[in-house]
């Protein structure tokens, strides 16, 4: 018996998946038709944030940033047959002035 399957198919667009501000919770979700498995192939997620390995779900709460930084990362999605596609992101962590005046 010969099964033929397509790799998965990204469902979620390339590139930015949104700002979010330093400290703040971040929840994303990426997803890809067919995927069992997803993982972080290169790069890196902001402090604090994960990647579920099962459900694409990228959350947390930021911790570390101390300018505004882009952090970009590629997502690997693995079926049942291990076929693989890969797909680049980023997360935008923004931080706000630290330098503030107050008047009186």
């Amino acid at each position: 018996l010969l099964t033929v399957s397509d790799a998965p198919a990204w469902q979620t667009a390339a590139g930015s998946l949104g700002t979010n501000a330093a400290g703040s919770t971040v929840s994303y979700t990426v997803s890809a038709t067919s995927a069992t498995a997803y993982a972080v192939q290169s790069g890196s997620l902001p402090g604090g944030v994960s990647l579920n390995t099962s459900t694409g779900a990228i959350t947390g709460t930021e911790s570390g940033a101390t300018s505004e930084t882009t952090y970009n990362f590629t997502i690997r999605a693995t079926d049942a047959q291990a076929q693989t596609a890969d797909r680049a992101f980023s997360i935008t962590i923004s931080v706000g002035i630290n330098n503030s005046m107050r008047l009186q």
